[in-house]
């Protein structure tokens, strides 16, 4: 079997749910600088998932997301998980997580794996996941004028906006999602070569926007697809 079976098992269900989500959805832009404070993406995240008693973030490297929704007010319980050893977390692998959560974060680590091996990730966070729960995926903007190689050699695998949201919607999720600009928003002279990028972006159908968040709700009766 080649190794992008598995997302093909329902071609045809998220091919129509792909072309509802290039209708239907809109992702505006916020920004994600560096600062102890929440940014723009980071408070759209919080601000949906604040409520949860538990809440897994799957790669959470240095644990700054969680310091900083810590400081902002979170009160549930923040678990965090990341294969690297060079900071102490909860899990190191997914088999090792147990129980029900209300939120999951994903951020920033889709892009280094297969399309198979997403496809399980997606579905052992549905079995994770309660009902009504959110979960949130964030990975580079494909459309971006700066690939998301030119940042990281080990990415190797893009998700376009509307096959990702189509994917959480055939999963039985409610979805909104954003386009993320690295960095604060420009003021004075920048302004001014960053309208210009705006423009040309516009005119060569691509995006100034280097990532994307996908949120989604899922609904209290949700059916997992079959294994593959």
């Amino acid at each position: 079997m080649s190794d992008v079976d598995k997302w093909y098992r329902n071609y045809w269900a998220r091919h129509m749910a792909r072309d509802v989500m290039n209708r239907t959805l809109r992702a505006r832009c916020v920004s994600c600088e560096e600062g102890p404070e929440l940014n723009e993406m980071e408070q759209a995240i919080f601000s949906r998932t604040r409520q949860a008693t538990r809440l897994l973030d799957y790669g959470a490297g240095d644990k700054k997301l969680k310091a900083k929704f810590l400081a902002a007010g979170f009160k549930g319980r923040y678990e965090t998980l990341d294969m690297s050893a060079e900071d102490a977390h909860e899990y190191s692998s997914i088999s090792e997580v147990a129980g029900r959560f209300d939120a999951i974060l994903c951020l920033e680590v889709i892009e280094h794996m297969s399309l198979n091996d997403y496809v399980d990730l997606m579905d052992e966070f549905g079995k994770l996941l309660s009902p009504g729960g959110t979960l949130v995926i964030g990975t580079p903007n494909p459309l971006c004028v700066v690939p998301m190689w030119a940042g990281d050699p080990g990415h190797v695998q893009q998700y376009p906006l509307a096959d990702l949201a189509a994917d959480f919607v055939v999963r039985g999720y409610e979805v909104e999602a954003f386009r993320v600009r690295y960095g604060a928003w420009p003021k004075g002279i920048p302004w001014l070569r960053f309208f210009a990028m705006r423009i040309l972006c516009y005119l060569l159908s691509v995006d100034y926007a280097h990532g994307l968040v996908v949120i989604g709700k899922r609904k209290a009766a949700t059916v997992l697809p079959a294994s593959s």
